[in-house]
């Protein structure tokens, strides 16, 4: 740390016990090594504090990319079914809407009869037998599995017998 050889500390020692006494010098000798040693462990807490608040932001900054990702990908998925539950939704309504209108009337033809002169009027058309569609439920949301772990959820106590077997 501070680059000190043996002969250095050989001539440090010399000169403390000259000035300190020989009394004295095991005493200061203590009291240093305890400030010393308070001051590594002091240099070493401040540095795993910095490493854990930097620990702390580099996490946070990864889940909120997560969820970003998560919500792409959840928006990715669910958006094709939304536009075909609408789509169903509109046919539906437009069959429905098919169904209630009356039918429009044909214009009469004036059709003479044979023999005798008179003419009257044709015969209704047969109405033509319309195959309808099956009606279409919409696409119900996906169910969720419980077994399946969700990173996004937020932490809820369990309810019923799942509380119980806790």
């Amino acid at each position: 740390m501070f680059d000190v050889g043996f002969g250095e500390l050989i001539v440090i020692g010399a000169v403390g016990l000259v000035v300190l006494g020989p009394e004295r010098l095991p005493k200061v000798a203590r009291t240093l090594g305890a400030l010393l040693g308070r001051a590594q462990r002091f240099a070493a807490s401040v540095k795993a504090d910095l490493d854990r608040e930097l620990g702390q932001t580099e996490l946070a900054r990864i889940e909120a990319e997560l969820r970003e990702e998560g919500d792409a990908l959840r928006q990715t998925i669910h958006q094709p079914l939304a536009d075909a539950r609408d789509e169903v939704t509109g046919l539906n309504r437009e069959l429905a809407a098919l169904e209630q209108a009356p039918p429009s009337p044909a214009p009469a033809a004036v059709v003479p009869s044979a023999g005798t002169g008179e003419v009257s009027p044709p015969a209704p058309p047969a109405q033509p037998a319309v195959a309808q569609p099956p009606a279409v439920d919409p696409v119900p949301p996906p169910e969720r599995d419980e077994r399946q772990l969700d990173l996004f959820a937020d932490p809820a106590p369990p309810r019923g017998p799942e509380r119980d077997r806790r």
